[in-house]
C-alpha cells in the first residue's frame, strides 16, 4: 500500500506527532519506534477472520476473567516505544493502561493477527519481535488468509523461549493454554472463501 505522502516527507516521529496523525488520519497507522507504518484497509477475507476470531474467542471465554477486544484497541509495546494494532487482543484480568496514552493498553495475555503474502514478513518478523518485549504475553496466534493456516507460538514459563504449533486440517481443534480455552479451525474459517480475493 502507499503511504501518503506526510509520510514521504517526515522520517520520523515523535510519540506526540503520532498521536496527532492519528487524530488526522483516516487511515490505521501504527508507530514502530519512531516510525510510522500505515496499515492497507480492511479486505473481506481479513474482515471475516476478524470477527470471526473475536466472536469464537469471546464465546469460549464466557465465564473466564479475560475479554477479547477487536482492532481498534492499540497496544502500547513501551520496552520498545511502540504503539501497535492487534486483530483480537485478549486481556485477562484488569486492564492496563499507557500512561502516555489512556486509550491504549499495556498488558495483553494473547494477540491475534490475521496475515497474508503482503503481511506476512511483517507479523511473523517486526511485530513479533516487539510483541516478545511485553512481559505480560504469552500467546500469538496467525490465522493465515491465503490457505487454511494457524500457527500459535506459546511462551514457555519462565524463559523466553516460545514453542511453535501450526494447524492446517479444518477438523483441528486449537488448544490455546493462556486462556484455558480451545477453538476449532472450522470456526476461525466458518463462512470463508479462499476464492476471495485478497490484498491486505
Amino acid at each position: 500500500m502507499t503511504s501518503p505522502n506526510y509520510t514521504s516527507e517526515k522520517k520520523t516521529y515523535t510519540v506526540e506527532e503520532y498521536f496527532q496523525l492519528l487524530q488526522e488520519s483516516v487511515l490505521r497507522v501504527e508507530f514502530l519506534n519512531g516510525s510510522v507504518r500505515y496499515m492497507a484497509g480492511g479486505t473481506v477475507n481479513h474482515s471475516l477472520l476478524c470477527n470471526n476470531a473475536g466472536s469464537a474467542l469471546n464465546q469460549a471465554l464466557k465465564g473466564k476473567p479475560c475479554v477479547a477486544y477487536n482492532s481498534d484497541l492499540q497496544v502500547s509495546i513501551e520496552k520498545r516505544n511502540s504503539y501497535v494494532l492487534p486483530d483480537v487482543t485478549i486481556i485477562c484480568g484488569s486492564v492496563q493502561l499507557s500512561e502516555q496514552d489512556k486509550n491504549s493498553v499495556t498488558n495483553p495475555t494473547l494477540v491475534v493477527e490475521v496475515t497474508s503474502s503482503t503481511s506476512k514478513d511483517y507479523d511473523y518478523g517486526t511485530k513479533f519481535q516487539l510483541y516478545r518485549t511485553i512481559s505480560s504475553l504469552k500467546e500469538y496466534v496467525l490465522i493465515n488468509q491465503d490457505e487454511l493456516c494457524v500457527d500459535v507460538f506459546v511462551k514457555r514459563k519462565g524463559v523466553d523461549i516460545w514453542q511453535f504449533k501450526t494447524f492446517k486440517n479444518i477438523d483441528d481443534t486449537i488448544e490455546l493454554e493462556s486462556i484455558g480455552i480451545t477453538v476449532s479451525l472450522s470456526e476461525l474459517y466458518e463462512n470463508f472463501s479462499f476464492e476471495t480475493k485478497s490484498s491486505d
